[in-house]
């Protein structure tokens, strides 16, 4: 026959087991709100028929740099380029005074180099004096006529032949050729004075009387003068 455990020992056993303390309740975590729901983005609204207005598409936001990063950046000064100086205004071309003519250089025997350049309207002075020299009835030998020209008061030393005329006016009774242009010796002097001789053309011999004559004088540089001579042949 089979033995039947016995009950009292595994009672005992089970008494000298020590016996679980009751673990302490866990307190309940609290309760989260729930979160609110976004709020749905609003409908664009519809574009009115006809309008070609466009809606400007959203602006990106900008981002700002960090407290830490802007700490660690370094002013910077702006270069800006220097200014170009600003150039004046051309001058106003002024008008040319009209071109006057020069008077030709004296030669190189002028007497007078340092004597000023006259101005083109100042004329000739130009002044004679008559003698008839060898000059008397009835021959045909030349008469003197002494010619002084000077301009502004300085003496005109560089004349020719042929800058000087002369022209007897009144023809006096009885003669029957007057001696205009009839120059038969000329001398220049070199202070301004001349010496000219002159007489009756086609050999006619002299009449007495007062002989008038013009005497006319041009420089090469065109200025004129002029005088009055007598010549009192006996």
């Amino acid at each position: 026959m089979a033995k039947k455990p016995a009950p009292k020992k595994k009672a005992a056993a089970a008494a000298k087991k020590p016996v679980a303390k009751p673990k302490p309740a866990k307190k309940a975590a609290p309760k989260k709100a729930p979160a609110k729901k976004a709020a749905p983005p609003a409908k664009p609204k519809p574009k009115a028929k006809g309008s070609a207005a466009r809606v400007p598409p959203p602006k990106p936001a900008s981002k700002k740099a960090s407290p830490a990063k802007s700490a660690a950046v370094k002013p910077t000064l702006k270069r800006t380029a220097p200014k170009k100086p600003i150039a004046p205004p051309p001058p106003k071309p002024t008008p040319k005074a009209p071109d006057v003519p020069k008077p030709p250089p004296p030669p190189h025997d002028e007497p007078y180099p340092d004597r000023p350049v006259q101005a083109p309207e100042v004329p000739l002075s130009v002044s004679a004096q008559g003698s008839p020299g060898l000059a008397s009835r009835g021959n045909t030998q030349p008469a003197n006529i002494l010619v002084l020209v000077t301009c502004g008061g300085w003496p005109v030393t560089n004349l020719s032949e042929d800058d000087f005329s002369i022209m007897e006016h009144f023809e006096v009774p009885g003669q029957t050729a007057p001696f205009s242009n009839n120059v038969v010796s000329f001398r220049n002097v070199g202070s301004g004075a001349y010496l000219i001789q002159v007489k009756p053309i086609n050999h006619s011999p002299w009449m007495p009387g007062h002989h008038l004559a013009q005497v006319m004088v041009s420089s090469p540089d065109y200025r004129q003068g002029q005088t009055a001579v007598k010549l009192i042949v006996r």
